[in-house]
This record gives structure tokens, sequence and C-alpha cells, in this order.
């Protein structure tokens, strides 16, 4: 019985599906009905293609079938040919690394979307982030963090959107393998004297509204505590390395926004510090010739990390003394304006919220850590995207104790500042003593949600809840 000719163009299209880029460019030469299956139907197949690589696009078009199925066609032709682009990554300035920071970008940003076509239904996996990992595997993008470019030029200065891909990309960074060329921290002693640094010469958040994130201190941050956590001749790592793979960071699960943030309730993180004296030594560079360790929260002890739980009450928190909001700045009122010239559209740093009043999303929490439990209050401000990249968010937090008849010790505050990175799933940032007088005494922490190594803690909620 001969097969109908709707049947036989089905087949023929089901065979290309399973075809790599390559054998589909020669099995549509084979004969006009391979060619035919692929390039009629209104280019049907090419929408089926992409949507079974990529999750799918927030550009998608609208229009006729034709149209949208034609955007699809050359929307995965242009990803795989800057997928096939054979290079490693310097500092982000060539043609070839910026078109592909662009197609990281939008990978990023596309993550986790729902298929319209399909079931609505939140997924827990993302073609996207199979894509990513092999793009940044195959041209070293997590390998070249802070490394010198091999030919110094006027372009040796890195692209900020270079910067800005590696801190999103830091759970890839600090889960990677001790032995692997990820697990190199260049220029160590330069972020030590950056994380170190005062707030007041090196701001976390910067800008007319203090809105944009000083993304290359923050990767600084990274590569710090990547030293401590992968090089194996550190005390830290063999702690590190006891941790089963849900004890430690992990890739965002859901669609990255500036809507509402979305926040574990269990994480586990670390700060870094030095004496007083030797904190001024690291600070003036006297650190690249003279080494000089850092202490880790759990030095020496069997509770090597922090602890937090995080609880978010429905309206502000019954306790938020007028000495914390003068430390932190957690609640002032910023307003932002949409960008409308087409300059401002075109630049690579950070977009503006759209104008209105900013929502603070407050937290309070309980933690432990190698001394004794603590107690916290913060909140969560959403930021406007950082070079194309949504879903960023400023933390402060106060970090407070209180005596046996309840009262606060206002002389033992110590005060966090930080980004919550796209996706809520990792935070880092500076801490420093507000009490402390001279210069001010300070040094780097991060926290990562580890709300899946937890019996019945892996629902997340949304801060505002």
């Amino acid at each position: 019985m001969l097969l109908h000719t709707d049947r036989r163009f089905q087949i023929r299209q089901s065979i290309a599906g399973y075809l790599d880029d390559k054998s589909i460019a020669s099995y549509r030469l084979i004969c006009r009905s391979t060619k035919h299956a692929l390039d009629e139907d209104e280019g049907s197949f090419w929408r089926t293609r992409f949507l079974d690589t990529y999750d799918p696009s927030k550009q998608t078009p609208t229009g006729t079938r034709s149209v949208v199925n034609e955007w699809f066609k050359k929307q995965y032709q242009c990803r795989k040919r800057i997928e096939r682009q054979r290079f490693d990554f310097q500092v982000g300035n060539s043609q070839k690394e910026m078109e592909c920071l662009s197609l990281l970008k939008d990978l990023i940003n596309e993550s986790f979307n729902v298929n319209p076509h399909k079931s609505r239904q939140v997924t827990t996996h993302s073609l996207n982030m199979d894509r990513l990992g092999k793009v940044v595997k195959d041209t070293g993008l997590l390998e070249c963090v802070f490394r010198r470019p091999y030919i110094r030029s006027k372009k040796s200065t890195p692209n900020p959107a270079l910067l800005a891909i590696q801190l999103v990309l830091t759970h890839l960074s600090l889960t990677a393998s001790p032995t692997s060329r990820i697990a190199k921290a260049w220029g160590f002693s330069d972020s030590q004297s950056l994380v170190y640094a005062q707030n007041s010469i090196r701001p976390i958040f910067k800008g007319p509204n203090c809105q944009e994130i000083d993304i290359e201190w923050t990767l600084h941050v990274v590569n710090f505590f990547k030293n401590h956590l992968l090089n194996q001749h550190e005390l830290t790592h063999l702690r590190y390395d006891d941790l089963v793979a849900i004890e430690r960071p992990q890739c965002w699960t859901k669609p990255l926004s500036t809507s509402p943030l979305k926040l574990g309730k269990h994480w586990k993180g670390s700060y870094a510090y030095v004496d007083h004296d030797e904190i001024v030594l690291i600070r003036d560079g006297q650190n690249e010739d003279y080494p000089i360790p850092d202490h880790m929260s759990g030095d020496g002890t069997d509770q090597p990390f922090q602890n937090l739980c995080l609880d978010f009450p429905e309206e502000d928190p019954d306790f938020w003394p007028e000495i914390f909001e003068q430390i932190l700045k957690s609640r002032t009122k910023i307003r932002y304006r949409t960008a409308t010239t087409r300059a401002q559209r075109r630049t690579t740093g950070p977009h503006v919220l759209p104008e209105g009043e900013p929502v603070s999303f407050c937290f309070k929490g309980e933690g432990k850590d190698a001394r004794e439990g603590f107690l916290a209050s913060g909140y969560f401000n959403p930021l406007p995207p950082q070079h194309g990249i949504s879903g960023w968010h400023r933390m402060t937090m106060m970090k407070y104790w209180k005596d046996e008849h309840g009262y606060v010790d206002y002389n033992s505050l110590w005060a966090y500042e930080g980004v919550v990175l796209p996706g809520g799933m990792v935070m880092l940032g500076r801490w420093w003593s507000p009490s402390d007088d001279g210069d001010e005494y300070s040094g780097p922490f991060i926290f990562w949600n580890v709300d899946a190594s937890v019996p019945g803690g892996g629902e997340q909620k949304t801060a505002s809840d």
C-alpha cells in the first residue's frame, strides 16, 4: 500500500529531526521531496527544530504562520552559526566574542521559559542551560576570569558584558572540578585587595541612583571564594569538598525577570576576615609579594560554613530600628525612569526600571556560624537589568544578638550589603563593622541556596508573599 503524501512528508520531517545540522544540510540535497519536507509547510520544521533545541524566545514576532516560522529558521541558523565558531575567550572585545556574548545573554534571559504551544506548567529543565553549558566549555568563558590577555592592546580592558555573564554563572565556577582550568583563580592577590577595600573607596552600587552594580568588584568576590573553595591547598577546600552536590551552589530553576524575587529559605555560606593590622597591608597592596592568609568563618571548628534560615513576613518586620536604616539605607525610596532615547536603549550598561516607587522585600532570619547563633533582619531591593541581563537585586542585612533580657547589643552589629545574582540562588558582597572607629573594618561574604538539601525545604516563595 502506498503511503499518503502527508504521511510521507511527516516521516521525512521526523527523520530530519534526528539528524545533526551538518547531516540536515546533506539530507536536504538528497531529492526534491526531502528539500520540500524541510522548506515547505510554511517552515514548520524550523519552528520545531528551534523549540527542540532552545527554550521559547521572548522575541518571537507576531504575524502569519509563515512569517513566524521564517523567524524561527533565521534565529536557529544564526545561533548555530555562532555556536560553531571556534575560539577561546580573552576579554570579550573581538567580533566572535561579542557575537557569542549576545547569544549567551539571550540564552540566560530566556532560560526556563515555557512553550506557549505546549503545557504551561513550570519546567524544571532548561534547553538553554544545556546549550549554554556547551558554549561555556567550548569557548573557555569561565577559564579566563581576570586572566591577562595573551596580547596587550587598547582593547585589553574586559568587556563589561563578559564580566556580567561570568558573574551570573557563578554556580558553574564554584562547582567545577578542582583540577579543571575553571578552578584557577587568576590574580588572586588583586581580588584579595579589592574584597577588603572600604565601601567609600569601592562601593558595590554606583550611578546616579546607586542602581548600577560594580560587576568587576563583585566578580572579584567570586574569584576570591573560588580560590578558597576549590584550591586544593586551602583548608576551606577540604570542608567544601565534603559537601554533597545539593549542598553546593546550584543553577536557578525559574525564568529571570524584574518581578518580585523568588527566594528560598535555607542558605549556606562563608565570610572571610583578617586582623586589623593586616587589612591595612592588604589595602596598600603589600599582599602580592608577601601573601597574607585569610581567616574563614569556620576555621578550626566543626562548623565550616554559616547557615542562614530566612522567613518573609507579610508586612514590614516588627524589628527594624532606625539605626539599622541609617547604616544600611534599605528602604530609601528612589524614583526610576525608563530610558526613552535611542542612545539609552543601545547602552551596554544597566537600564532603569519603569517610573514609580520601588518595592522593598523584607526578611528576617536566624543563623549559626562557627561560634554562635545570630539573628538577622534585612531587605531585598529589585535592580534594573545589568548589561542586558535581568533579575538582579540588592541585599542588605543586619546581623545582631540579644542578651538574656531580650535587648539588642548595639555594640556588636555586623552590616551586610551585597548582590543577589539573577535567579536568586547566590548572594555575595561585603560585611563591615558599623561600630568600628577609624577606617572601616570589612571583608567579603557569600551565601548560596541549599533548599534542595533540606527535606521539605525546596519550595521557594515570593519575598512579598
